[in-house]
């Protein structure tokens, strides 16, 4: 999680249909192996049916990673999509549990996803450097937060909304908080400075011209 957030963060822009496969790819599988725990998975259920499942989830995502690259017109849009779910997510783990409804959650983060699907189709390019920034910056913390500790995932987050069980924040998210937002900063302009500006400047067609 750590290494794939420094790509991500740095070089999403510059290698962008690398990033884009492995985002949908982590995202579908993800999605389809939360529905897996969501409805038929349990603690009582056999390793092999477990692996299964996860080694199934895998093969799908690879395939929607690679049809993905293949609809040029909607990469922007789908990478905004995600980084602005995740942005949802942290917003919920910031503020929003406090209400404490599962369905708050989920209208929050579908609500910024679409908002950033139609940012990243309207300016796929800025799209492509700040979803890839964010992307990574959330990423990298995350990879952290995994091994040190107080950075919840979003399964655990919806189980404690759903029972009542979250009672406060464990103070040490609020620096990953800030941490995400000064990488996703500091990305954003190395990206632009280093990919996003030399590339515009590259295929200006008065520049292709001279």
């Amino acid at each position: 999680m750590i290494v794939l957030g420094i790509f991500f963060a740095f070089f999403g822009f510059k290698l962008f249909q690398v990033a884009l496969f492995l985002v949908v790819t982590i995202v579908v599988t993800g999605l389809i192996m939360f529905i897996f725990y969501s409805t038929c998975l349990t603690d009582n259920t056999e390793n092999w049916l477990g692996w299964l499942m996860l080694v199934c989830s895998v093969v799908v995502g690879l395939l929607a990673g690679l049809l993905s690259v293949k609809l040029e017109n909607l990469e922007g849009a789908l990478l905004a999509a995600w980084g602005f779910f995740l942005l949802g997510v942290l917003l919920n783990e910031t503020v929003v549990w406090l209400a404490g409804k599962a369905w708050l959650f989920w209208t929050i983060n579908i609500v910024l996803a679409l908002i950033g699907f139609a940012l990243g189709w309207k300016f796929t390019k800025h799209a492509e450097v700040l979803a890839t920034s964010f992307i990574g910056s959330y990423m990298f913390f995350k990879g952290i937060g995994i091994m040190a500790g107080g950075f919840p995932n979003i399964y655990s987050l919806i189980n404690m909304i759903e029972s009542g069980a979250w009672d406060s924040i464990d103070p040490v998210f609020y620096a990953y908080m800030a941490g995400v937002v000064i990488m996703f900063i500091g990305t954003s302009i190395f990206q632009f400075k280093f990919f996003f500006h030399k590339e515009q400047t590259t295929t200006h067609p008065y520049q292709m011209l001279n």
